[in-house]
């Protein structure tokens, strides 16, 4: 997998270069924060990286999509006009962030939901023994002195 990354990240680029000509530079850019994050991830197999990627990308999408129905029409785009625009950047880079909140509160999340479903297994587990208790006599929970 590793000897066919660079081969690949290397067509892919020549075929960005040709479709968004100065969009590739803006979207280099915007994917600075994905760039950080995948020399951050030691994990093997690079989830955070996958994570900040995706959200980063999806943020990216409504700025690239012009840039990239232009280069597939071979017709020129302004880059200009977009990579001057603060909001445009504030949205690139939220999306990135939102990348790093779904990594650190999703733990959180899962710890609480599975906290919450063995408390109902405990509760649930707990009212069938009181009720066989009721049924059968205390003598069949095996506590001493029932």
């Amino acid at each position: 997998m590793q000897k066919l990354f660079f081969p690949v990240a290397l067509i892919l680029s020549a075929v960005l270069i040709v479709l968004l000509q100065f969009g590739f530079i803006f979207m280099l850019l915007g994917l600075l924060p994905s760039l950080v994050a995948f020399y951050i991830d030691h994990d093997p197999t690079k989830a955070s990286f996958k994570t900040v990627l995706a959200s980063n990308f999806a943020a990216m999408l409504p700025s690239l999509t012009p840039m990239l129905q232009a280069g597939i029409h071979f017709k020129h785009y302004d880059v200009s006009a977009i990579v001057g625009d603060p909001g445009v950047w504030l949205l690139i880079y939220s999306g990135a962030a939102a990348g790093w909140c779904l990594i650190y509160l999703c733990r959180f999340i899962a710890h609480f939901l599975i906290t919450l479903t063995y408390e109902y297994n405990i509760l649930n587990l707990e009212r069938q023994q009181k009720e066989l208790a009721e049924e059968w006599g205390q003598q069949i929970t095996g506590q001493p002195g029932a």
